[in-house]
């Protein structure tokens, strides 16, 4: 998920208020001049929640309780600085994403950490495997209210696996609803969809001497690594620069993924799951003075051996196509290779079509899809002479525009008689008679003028979608929200309903 979160209650009780205010942020401001810190704190859309809505942001249950020790000498030697978004000239790691209304960040950087060592441990910067957070979660133990811990997640991961994204794409940080373990596995064949690593490691606990930044630097020569923090207030509102805790209360544990460092300007690189809207697209420098505990726990995980891959490339995982599709494979092996394409949720090939090598290591197939009727389908890469395959693909064929595409909403209990004030919820009605809307928007528009806009692409038949009215300036606002699908080739956009309000804050 990597649009707007939606959070589905709100209430007018005292945890509902917005805990950081522009006055908040100003004092912050002066406190890192005057401590000597060389980050800016600004208003952010997690800066923005209230104290209830923070609660579900934090769900690491196994916060740090020491700090790295940093007196230990560099055996063995590392290079001075090291970051996997550009490592050799390649971006090894996959998108930020957003964990949403749900306390999965333990599941979330689980999943960001793994699916770049993946691709790292092949040496395929093009691999980028996706998998799923809510079928590890869900089914690993964690819940959107309790949180999990990153020893369980790992545990999981060898035990038992992890699914790819098109078996359980991640929605429950759009509902704030936890699944059940079968709801979060429901593709036909997911024990053959299952990926198991061999083992894991806890580089802060002992390796290279225990304890010391030079253990866990030599363990991201290897890959990302798992890491736990404690969140504080001022966190929340971090907008760039090193960060350092300098003032506000203790907020709770969190999980993010490790993914490299600065000796000389001492900070480590986290990527955080809250989208790349928040601090410096979606990822944190944090100083080796911060006393979050940042690094003091890690986890690294240990691949099964593995020579032979294929990546489907395009189309993009929940990609919308119509007409004629080159399917593009990756690959580094050799032999034959064939492209399936199924029904979503079965496991029976409607076509087996032959991939023609464009290169050494491509090979492109062409789908014709005027043969399918508009729906969700899946598509696999397979060896015919290793029994090697590819993660499955989730897309969508749409050749024509659907007969019933309509979006209303309506207020969650509010008062439109009233004034709208903080954070206001509305019930979204999203209905098509093929397939689902790409995104939907809710937009906020005066006088003609669209001020705000915010964008989820996680669309489902019934939504909770909310807003801050403190992201505009008092006033008369007209509120609609707006659903995009692309068919036969078109761009079809829908407008629901418009209400006018008022917002006083």
């Amino acid at each position: 998920m990597v649009g707007a979160v939606s959070f589905a209650s709100a209430d007018d009780s005292a945890d509902n208020l917005a805990k950081i205010t522009p006055a908040t942020i100003k004092a912050f401001n002066q406190q890192i001049e005057k401590s000597g810190a060389h980050w800016q704190a600004g208003e952010t859309w997690v800066s923005k929640l209230s104290k209830k809505e923070l609660k579900r942001m934090f769900g690491n249950n196994k916060q740090p309780t020491n700090r790295l020790d940093y007196s230990k000498p560099k055996t063995p030697t590392t290079p001075a600085a090291w970051d996997w978004r550009s490592q050799n000239g390649v971006n090894w790691l996959g998108p930020v994403l957003n964990q949403g209304n749900c306390g999965s960040c333990v599941a979330f950087s689980t999943v960001g950490t793994l699916e770049a060592q993946v691709s790292i441990s092949a040496g395929l910067p093009w691999l980028h495997p996706t998998f799923s957070a809510d079928q590890l979660f869900e089914c690993g133990g964690g819940g959107c209210d309790a949180g999990w811990e990153p020893d369980g997640a790992a545990s999981f991961l060898q035990k038992t696996g992890i699914v790819d994204m098109a078996c359980q794409p991640d929605i429950m940080g759009s509902t704030g609803t936890d699944l059940s373990c079968s709801q979060a596995t429901s593709c036909a064949d997911e024990s053959n969809r299952l990926y198991k690593i061999s083992g894991s490691t806890t580089p802060s606990g002992g390796f290279g001497g225990g304890n010391s930044v030079a253990a866990v630097e030599a363990a991201l020569q290897k890959g990302p690594v798992v890491t736990t923090l404690t969140v504080y207030t001022d966190f929340l509102t971090y907008t760039g620069g090193i960060y350092k805790h300098v003032s506000g209360d203790e907020e709770g544990g969190h999980a993010v993924s490790l993914v490299g460092y600065n000796a000389t300007d001492r900070y480590w690189i986290i990527r955080n799951s809250w989208g790349p809207l928040w601090g410096e697209n979606g990822f944190m420098r944090v100083s080796f003075d911060d006393d979050s505990g940042v690094g003091a726990e890690t986890w690294q995980f240990q691949l099964p051996a593995k020579s032979e891959f294929l990546s489907v490339i395009t189309p993009a995982e929940n990609d919308y196509v119509s007409g004629t599709v080159k399917a593009q494979i990756s690959l580094n092996g050799t032999g034959t290779t064939t492209v399936q394409v199924r029904k979503s949720g079965t496991t029976t090939a409607l076509s087996t079509l032959p991939c023609a090598a464009s290169s050494t290591t491509a090979c492109v197939a062409t789908l014709d899809t005027s043969t399918l009727a508009d729906g969700h389908y899946e598509m696999i890469a397979k060896s015919t002479t290793t029994n090697v395959f590819s993660l499955v693909r989730s897309f969508y064929v749409v050749n024509h525009a659907p007969t019933t595409l309509t979006l209303s909403y309506t207020g969650d209990g509010i008062d439109t008689t009233k004034p709208l004030t903080d954070w206001e919820t509305f019930n979204v009605t999203a209905t098509s008679s093929s397939v689902p809307f790409q995104s939907v928007s809710y937009l906020i528009r005066q006088n003609g003028v669209i001020m705000m806009q915010r964008e989820t692409d996680v669309v489902l038949n019934k939504m909770v979608i909310g807003f801050h009215t403190n992201m505009v300036p008092n006033g008369t606002y007209d509120v609609f929200f707006r659903g995009v699908l692309p068919a036969a080739g078109k761009v079809i956009t829908v407008d629901s309903n418009v209400q006018t309000f008022q917002f006083k804050n």
